[in-house]
């Protein structure tokens, strides 16, 4: 018996060396796979965000912008690197800016605006325009003018402060002479706080705290058998695991629509119907 599987074994590797021959590389373009089709990255809170928009009724814009929003959690991994998305500022920024009431304004990356204002203070940018200074000089270089900048009404801060990763786990797993059948149900939840804070005056305009939970299935059909000396193992089954970092956008926009509407009087539980719930 061990004989015929050798030989098996043997022709196998042939097969694919031969397979493997030069004489037989594609030399032409392969066509790249296309996958699936770019989609808006919308989460379950992006309708209700929308219904608080379209319930605001002040003409006025207000002006808001987005300070630092870490991850707080203390969930970091030096081998494996950040459990959760560094990106919650620019998460928020993409929020706020689907408000029309709001204008956003940057404070976050001002890279570029600052090499650009280096290089105008030293007269180095022409855009092929005349400028007109107020003392009727004609230049033709684009000049560094006082008060071109927005300033901001609010801005919101915050941090991711918890992630919990097992707060329950469940189920039942059955044993029959080496065969594993069963489901079980993990559940972790992340937890965030965000403000609304007056440029002003640094007065707390309000906060709101809010936590998500994350719901992982197993289906597992496990076989384990020695055969002699051999061990043998088929495992069959699937896994299911709610989106973690779309999930950290849903906590953002749930809590922009919040302290936004809030800001302008907004009925924001209206906006949410009982479908969409934070476990």
């Amino acid at each position: 018996m061990k004989t015929k599987i050798t030989t098996l074994i043997s022709i196998s590797v042939f097969s694919l060396l031969v397979g493997c021959n030069g004489n037989n590389i594609k030399t032409a373009p392969y066509e790249t796979l296309k996958g699936s089709k770019i989609t808006e990255n919308e989460t379950p809170y992006t309708q209700g965000l929308q219904c608080v928009s379209d319930r605001i009724t002040i003409n006025r814009k207000i002006r808001l912008t987005i300070d630092q929003i870490p991850d707080k959690s203390g969930k970091v991994n030096s081998s494996e690197g950040y459990k959760l998305t560094q990106g919650v500022e620019s998460m928020a920024i993409t929020a706020l800016t689907k408000i029309p009431a709001i204008q956003v304004v940057e404070r976050r990356n001002i890279r570029a605006y600052n090499i650009e204002s280096d290089l105008m203070r030293k007269k180095l940018i022409g855009d092929e325009k005349k400028y007109r200074l107020s003392d009727g000089k004609n230049i033709n270089y684009r000049p560094m003018l006082s008060g071109s900048v927005s300033g901001a009404d609010f801005y919101i801060t915050g941090a991711i402060t918890e992630v919990n990763y097992n707060i329950y786990s469940g189920g039942k797993l059955l044993h029959i002479s080496g065969l594993e059948l069963g489901k079980r149900t993990v559940v972790m939840n992340v937890a965030m706080d965000l403000r609304i804070i007056d440029v002003k005056t640094l007065d707390v305009i309000n906060s709101i705290s809010l936590q998500k939970q994350f719901v992982g299935e197993r289906n597992k059909a496990g076989l384990y058998r020695f055969i002699k000396k051999e061990l043998v193992n088929l495992d069959a089954g699937s896994s299911t695991d709610e989106p973690l970092q779309l999930g950290v956008r849903s906590l953002v926009e749930r809590g922009v629509a919040q302290l936004v509407g809030d800001l302008f009087k907004v009925r924001v539980d209206e906006c949410y119907d009982n479908s969409i719930t934070i476990r």
